[in-house]
């Protein structure tokens, strides 16, 4: 785990987070586009970051004021990445789940605010994600699912945004 990300911006601005070495962090500009869509709605909100590898974004939440962050990922180097990044910062408002998703969102108690996702490069159920994590948010809750152009939901976001090649696709709750 020698690589790292910087959180930029938020209670924990400038500090280091370690990633396990098999992920893939959402792209600096990519998680600060979000944070700034969301500024508004992060005061106090509860957040769930699926396939959170280090955390970042669920952790620049809570640095931006939301209430907790739920970090589910399913590989033992990100939950051991997670757990250090949570305990380095002092992030008592953060809980570490491991879960198999999407099949394990159903073990979650929802409602979140907001969600985010951030599935590997070889994932393939966007579309059950999607279905999945809906019914976990509260009722103007929004989900914000980050994948490639070439693959992605099959599902109609009521928004997206480009940034290279990656898009980050709006779903509001149902």
């Amino acid at each position: 785990m020698s690589r790292g990300v910087r959180l930029s911006s938020g209670l924990w601005r400038g500090r280091r987070l370690e990633v396990a070495e098999a992920v893939r962090p959402t792209e600096g500009r990519v998680r600060e586009a979000l944070l700034s869509i969301w500024q508004d709605r992060i005061p106090s909100a509860r957040i769930l970051d699926l396939f959170a590898g280090s955390g970042a974004v669920g952790l620049e939440a809570l640095g931006r004021g939301a209430s907790q962050a739920v970090l589910v990922d399913r590989s033992t180097s990100s939950l051991t990445a997670l757990k250090r990044n949570c305990r380095s910062l002092g992030a008592e408002n953060a809980s570490v789940r491991r879960l198999d998703l999407p099949k394990g969102l159903s073990r979650l108690n929802g409602p979140f605010d907001l969600i985010f996702a951030d599935p590997p490069y070889d994932f393939q159920a966007y579309d059950s994600l999607v279905e999945l994590a809906l019914p976990l948010l509260h009722s103007h809750g929004e989900l914000a699912l980050e994948h490639d152009r070439e693959l992605g939901p099959n599902l109609s976001p009521h928004s997206v945004r480009r940034y290279g090649g990656t898009l980050l696709s709006f779903f509001d709750a149902p």
